[in-house]
């Protein structure tokens, strides 16, 4: 019966971490200048995810997400992670998906937030970033595939749901790399200079 129940549980769990760190957000009482940022940069992210949309798991608002959270810090990033598909999936359609990739994607922009910014970021520190972040965002997707659609839940599904989605995870890890590799330090850099223009201080 708890396994049944398990995706119910798992999603009431995520979202209540997500309304946990939305209102630790809040009572840092940002300026009004960086709530602005945030908001533009979790449209832009998320806007950058539509027109991949045909193409299986090419996420580009991966790479933009990592982006953000090594400028503006692990706080930004996680809050801008959320967003992006809780914006994107007005146009690509809501689920019981929606928590899981709003998780996802705030945990990456977090953990993006440790590798702190300088000009002279090896961009293919920023690439194995991004491998690890499309695998980390398939591994939490395939396991809601196989609580919610396998049965019985034991480790032999759970294997099926891995290899059935391991095809897809490296498609996102292979574009997240391509993306960060040739375009990462140059996009850095421009975020930077916004950060410094909006002089955003995220604590």
């Amino acid at each position: 019966m708890i396994l049944k129940e398990w995706g119910l549980i798992s999603i009431l769990i995520i979202g209540l971490a997500i309304l946990t760190m939305i209102i630790d957000f809040n009572k840092r009482t940002p300026s009004s200048k960086e709530i602005a940022l945030i908001v533009v940069l979790s449209a832009m992210t998320a806007a950058l995810r539509l027109p991949f949309a045909f193409i299986p798991n090419v996420q580009p608002c991966t790479f933009l997400i990592i982006c953000t959270g090594v400028v503006f810090g692990s706080g930004a990033g996680f809050i801008i992670g959320i967003m992006t598909p809780l914006i994107s999936n007005l146009f690509l359609g809501h689920g019981p998906w929606t928590p899981l990739q709003m998780y996802s994607w705030g945990i990456i922009g977090g953990i993006a937030g440790l590798f702190k910014f300088n000009p002279e970021i090896n961009r293919w520190k920023l690439g194995a970033l991004g491998i690890f972040s499309g695998y980390f965002f398939g591994l939490i997707m395939n396991i809601w595939f196989w609580y919610t659609f396998l049965y019985p839940q034991n480790l032999t599904t759970f294997v099926v749901a891995e290899v059935q989605g391991l095809y897809f995870d490296t498609l996102h890890a292979i574009g997240n790399f391509a993306f960060l590799t040739i375009l990462g330090n140059r996009t850095l850099k421009i975020l930077y200079d916004l950060k410094e223009k909006f002089s955003y201080r995220f604590v």
